[in-house]
């Protein structure tokens, strides 16, 4: 398989609306750029070098856009230029570890075995970067026993989810004029800044060359909607054209079973001709096996849609299975090797466009060493004055500001509260913590935890999150962790190549102000609870 691939920096926010965005007003837009936009915007490129031509009407531009033979891959988040892929919903961890950020993550597509007394989903990122584990080395005169004591070897994963960008914008029917006509729209978009990494592949014998002609490193392309409004405006990006270009690597670490990882959201329609989400029936379909039956499977659906820019129509909406879904075979009940040929072409429907991506045998150890993405920024060829690098410091600190306001609300909404302590002793750590506030030390909080007697009990008692509250509470004064409790690994606001710090002064405000947080939605609680 041959591919073109290709970065992506977001000069601008971009906003490719998902098809389930919430109230009228709103546009949540993808954590990605898919690949139906990019081919959106290269076809639309390649009409203006051919404004006489009709793309559905010539063999060559059919090939390249129309008919499938080329596939546009999902342009997914590539912080430190390797392309992530969707994280498998197979992997489980105890629930009180799912936001740490190290740890030990069990894959149970493998093995099951392994009992966890509350089993969640790890947290931290939409998208990850596996490692497959080294192939085990053979030491002179190992005695075979030795060999089989030795511990089964654990593949390192690293999760990353793209930084996201909040606006708020207000339709005038009349210039400065308030009346209950305007509109209040709300936009979610991926960040400025953010690095994406796509491919755009097609069989070994085929020329990409018009292709490559089209997406050059001076190209600018507009993704998504609100262009008026300051969205979608992009860099691409290190461009290269390879030869046997693979999208993941396949793990080493025998198995006894076949996993199949959906790399990106799959259509598929049943034997009546209906969308109905059954991966594992269009699986059987292909490889002409009735009999194949799933050992497990971890999957979710969700709502697709899409747009064309020929009728500027929206396309109909259908559900697909959702990227990261797992099926597990027995390896005796499939072919591994007519199921890894549909890895080239993908499976279901809009398959050129980026859908029906799969893996198999992605992941095959039975567990996995998670550890911190280390991000190592492009340098930014920006030339600042001493005056204009403390300007871009102050902003890059005001967005970084506004990032924590919006994970401070986005937390406290997530948090579950079991079995409050009373009003009464809330209301002390709540002043406790307006202490810490205004003295910007910890220690007024701190000192109130070693002084509770009666109520440590009530403490200890408190669960948030599955966690006793006093042990909540305590962490969270030595780890003073918000990059972990708040921004759960997006990375921090740039601007002109000068990144915000977390400073200590913002982990005091914002460790005290999610304490007293939690400790008003406690008392609210109650307060219901009352009624």
């Amino acid at each position: 398989m041959k591919a073109l691939t290709y970065q992506l920096r977001l000069l601008e926010p971009v906003l490719v609306s998902q098809a389930e965005t919430g109230e009228e007003n709103s546009a949540i837009g993808l954590p990605f750029v898919p690949g139906s936009a990019v081919r959106g915007a290269l076809a639309a490129r390649y009409t203006q070098t051919h404004p006489q031509g009709d793309l559905a009407a010539d063999h060559a531009t059919r090939a390249l856009f129309l008919d499938g033979t080329v596939t546009f891959l999902n342009a997914y988040p590539a912080p430190d230029g390797r392309r992530l892929l969707p994280t498998p919903r197979s992997w489980f961890t105890e629930k009180d570890h799912a936001a740490d950020s190290q740890g030990i993550l069990y894959n149970w597509a493998v093995n099951t075995s392994v009992r966890l007394q509350a089993p969640k989903a790890p947290k931290g990122g939409a998208f990850c970067l596996l490692k497959p584990p080294a192939p085990p080395e053979e030491e002179d005169g190992e005695e075979p026993l030795a060999a089989l004591l030795k511990p089964p070897p654990s593949a390192t994963v690293h999760f990353y989810s793209p930084a996201r960008e909040v606006n708020v914008h207000i339709a005038l029917v009349k210039a400065n004029t308030r009346t209950d006509e305007n509109k209040v729209y709300r936009y979610d978009a991926l960040a400025a800044g953010e690095r994406l990494a796509g491919a755009i592949v097609a069989p070994d014998d085929f020329d990409l060359q018009p292709l490559h002609n089209l997406l050059t490193e001076e190209t600018l392309l507009f993704f998504g909607g609100a262009h008026t409004a300051g969205y979608g405006r992009v860099q691409v990006e290190a461009i290269q054209e390879i030869r046997g270009w693979v999208e993941y690597e396949t793990d080493p670490t025998p198995a006894e079973v076949v996993t199949v990882t959906l790399l990106s959201d799959a259509i598929v329609r049943g034997p009546d001709g209906q969308f109905d989400a059954d991966l594992n029936g269009a699986l059987a379909h292909l490889l002409q096996q009735p009999e194949l039956t799933p050992m497990r499977q971890y999957q979710r659906v969700t709502l697709v849609g899409g747009f064309n820019r020929k009728w500027g129509l929206p396309l109909e909406q259908t559900w697909a299975l959702q990227a990261g879904s797992v099926l597990v075979y027995k390896a005796d009940d499939v072919d591994a090797a007519r199921l890894r040929a549909l890895t080239a072409t993908g499976i279901g429907e809009r398959r050129a466009e980026g859908f029906g991506r799969i893996a198999v045998n992605w992941h095959t150890t039975t567990t996995l060493n998670r550890n911190p993405l280390s991000v190592t920024a492009a340098p930014t060829k920006v030339n600042l004055t001493p005056e204009s690098a403390a300007m871009a410091q102050r902003l890059a600190e005001r967005r970084l500001k506004v990032l924590l306001e919006r994970a401070l609300t986005t937390a406290i909404y997530q948090l579950q509260i079991t079995h409050p302590p009373q009003n009464a002793q809330l209301s002390r750590v709540r002043n406790a913590a307006g202490n810490a506030l205004h003295q910007k030390t910890l220690e007024p909080l701190q000192k109130h935890l070693k002084a509770l007697k009666g109520a440590r009990e009530q403490f200890e008692k408190a669960r948030i999150s599955g966690e006793p509250l006093l042990k909540w509470l305590s962490e969270r004064l030595e780890k003073r962790d918000i990059e972990t409790q708040l921004l759960q690994g997006q990375s921090l606001p740039v601007v002109a190549g000068i990144t915000a710090t977390l400073t200590p002064a913002l982990r005091i405000t914002y460790t005290a102000r999610l304490i007293d947080a939690v400790m008003q939605k406690a008392a609210r609680q109650n307060q219901e609870a009352k009624r």
